[in-house]
């Protein structure tokens, strides 16, 4: 999410300050001013906290500035104070082992930049968040814009335990297994040196880190009480997820209503298809603001949020049974020999080695030869290198929490 969310903070910016009517106008940035940019997530987890510091640029399609050589603390209200180390230009941890967030407690963000600049969040309580009961799937459709019907399956969660939050957020994380239908079974040397090999980077592992902005704010009484509350939804048909064994892990936040604002007006960014015309201006949101110069805009927001974790699993004949069409490689086999059509642009006189060499070249596997009855070699089989090594899309190293079933 981290591109989108700088992307939309940018844009946020401008259409508070620079947007005065709805007639179209490209902005002047020769009085432009870089905005400081905070991201920052202060949880309950046993686990070390980050907080990112960037500064904005002119181009929103470049990567921010770094900001670097800065001092991050947390500062608790009962006195505990954590101080964040530098581990990469601009990311600042924390020691996991010496500081955590406690629900009730409220936390104070401080940065002071190389030059002396200091930074300060309002304090944040820490509202306390209900367990995830369950998580599961099912079967689901969705309509597109155009009018294209997508099956898929689901991702549900029941959290029936109210905590007495009225604001929250989820994000989602997703790993899953794939394999590759055409393993590349020979090497090949020369036409005359062609010989089988050990099938590898047949299996590999996949993941995925939401970039969805997923809130809700409960109605008053209900104390955040949810059953099937719908998180994502996966077309079945459109991406190798669902062929072999899928995972997802859902994060549950208790976030504040000033939060909740937030992120909202993110979405609201994010709807209008990055046009900062689209929209009526509305003030930036943050809760962060430079001491010296209280009038300067800072970009982000210092989130402080008790977290509850759930992870399912979801296998291949599970999904058959949820009875949604599944997702088909484009794989199809080249078979060549020299005065093939596919082969003419190759240079005479052409041989095998120059259909090998020109067709890998061109991103193509080659995975067997084929003979006829005397032994000799007719043709040459390639496909599309993706469909022949799973580590061109994939990792062959397994997560380590992995549970095959």
């Amino acid at each position: 999410m981290k591109g989108k969310y700088y992307k939309s903070l940018w844009i946020l910016f401008f259409t508070g300050t620079l947007v005065t009517c709805v007639e179209p106008y490209n902005p002047d940035l020769k009085d432009y001013k870089s905005l400081m940019v905070v991201e920052a997530l202060m949880t309950d987890e046993e686990a070390s906290y980050k907080v990112r510091l960037s500064r904005t640029i002119e181009s929103i399609n470049d990567p921010p500035e770094k900001i670097t050589g800065a001092t991050v603390t947390i500062e608790d209200n009962s006195g505990n104070t954590a101080l964040f180390k530098e581990t990469s230009d601009g990311l600042y941890k924390s020691d996991s082992t010496a500081f955590r967030g406690v629900p009730g407690r409220s936390y104070t963000l401080h940065v002071t930049t190389a030059d002396g600049t200091e930074y300060e969040s309002e304090p944040c309580t820490m509202e306390p968040v209900s367990e995830i009961d369950s998580l599961y799937f099912g079967k689901d459709r969705v309509t597109l814009d155009n009018g294209e019907v997508q099956e898929g399956v689901r991702v549900y969660i029941d959290s029936k335990e109210s905590a007495g939050n009225r604001y929250f957020r989820w994000s989602y994380k997703e790993w899953w297994e794939f394999s590759i239908p055409v393993p590349k079974d020979y090497e090949y040397v020369n036409q005359n040196n062609i010989y089988k090999i050990p099938l590898a980077n047949i299996t590999c592992w996949n993941n995925n880190v939401s970039e969805e902005i997923l809130i809700l704010s409960a109605d008053a009484g209900t104390g955040g009480s949810f059953v099937k509350k719908p998180v994502l939804f996966i077309p079945s048909d459109k991406s190798d997820r669902l062929l072999v064994q899928y995972c997802v892990e859902v994060t549950q936040y208790s976030v504040s209503a000033r939060e909740y604002e937030f992120w909202d007006h993110m979405i609201q960014i994010n709807d209008a298809g990055g046009d900062i015309f689209d929209k009526q201006p509305f003030p930036i949101v943050s809760n962060i603001s430079n001491l010296s110069r209280p009038k300067e805009q800072v970009l982000g927001y210092f989130q402080v949020s008790s977290v509850r974790k759930a992870r399912e699993y979801l296998t291949r004949r599970e999904v058959e049974l949820l009875d949604v069409p599944l997702y088909s490689y484009d794989c199809d086999l080249l078979v060549l020999s020299p005065g093939d059509p596919e082969t003419l642009l190759i240079p005479e006189p052409i041989t095998f080695d120059k259909i090998y060499e020109y067709f890998t070249n061109l991103n193509y596997a080659f995975v067997q030869p084929s003979y006829n009855e005397r032994g000799q070699l007719i043709k040459l089989i390639f496909v599309r290198n993706v469909c022949a090594d799973c580590t061109l899309t994939g990792s062959p190293d397994k997560p380590d929490f992995w549970i095959d079933l």
